[in-house]
């Protein structure tokens, strides 16, 4: 029973905050319909309730992606199977473009820098089978993908795009952008 509560005020947070990130302890209660000590009982703070929302988001994220590279057959297959799998899991973790305070704090920083690391090995796997041009840093390609998946899950949570679509407009900007396929003659060089 504590725990289906826990998780209620944890999924009530998550809705909350994506329409007020300012949005207080009573506010999130109000939406889990459970009382403000109740919330306290499972979190110290408010603080305490965002790290543990943003550490269930790192994990939805890991799990999502882990299932998505587990069917390719590729590196490439992969990282179009990720990021699709990143932007449909963007409801965990839209929130937290606007959670300045969880940046400073170890563990999440921790765990996105490790996201980061992973993606920049499977982009590193990816440019070695060709798809990644060789003349674009990791670090520019891993940054832009991180980038293209933010902007696609805030325009998702706007209302302008659905999923599917910025999931395919996702990819299709990185194999355009960033792929030996998409790369065009610089018209302006003459």
């Amino acid at each position: 029973m504590a725990l289906a509560t826990r998780e209620r005020i944890l999924e009530a947070a998550g809705r909350t905050l994506l329409r007020n990130p300012n949005a207080s302890v009573d506010e999130v209660a109000a939406e889990a319909r459970v009382g403000r000590a109740t919330v306290f009982r499972h979190f110290e703070n408010r603080a305490g309730l965002l790290k543990a929302l943003a550490s269930r988001a790192i994990a939805e994220t890991d799990r999502q992606t882990r299932l998505a590279a587990a069917d390719a057959r590729t590196a490439t297959d992969a990282l179009r199977l990720v990021t699709q799998a990143v932007v449909r899991a963007g409801e965990f973790f839209r929130y937290l473009d606007s959670a300045a305070e969880l940046y400073d704090e170890p563990e999440i920083v921790e765990a996105y820098q490790r996201q980061m690391s992973e993606l920049a090995d499977l982009v590193g796997s990816a440019r070695r089978e060709g798809f990644i041009r060789p003349d674009v840093p990791t670090g520019w390609v891993v940054a832009s993908i991180d980038g293209l998946i933010w902007a696609a899950c805030r325009a998702v949570g706007d209302g302008e795009l659905g999923v599917v679509q910025a999931q395919d407009l996702v990819w299709e900007t990185i194999a355009n952008g960033l792929s030996t396929e998409g790369k065009r003659e610089d018209r302006h060089s003459e």
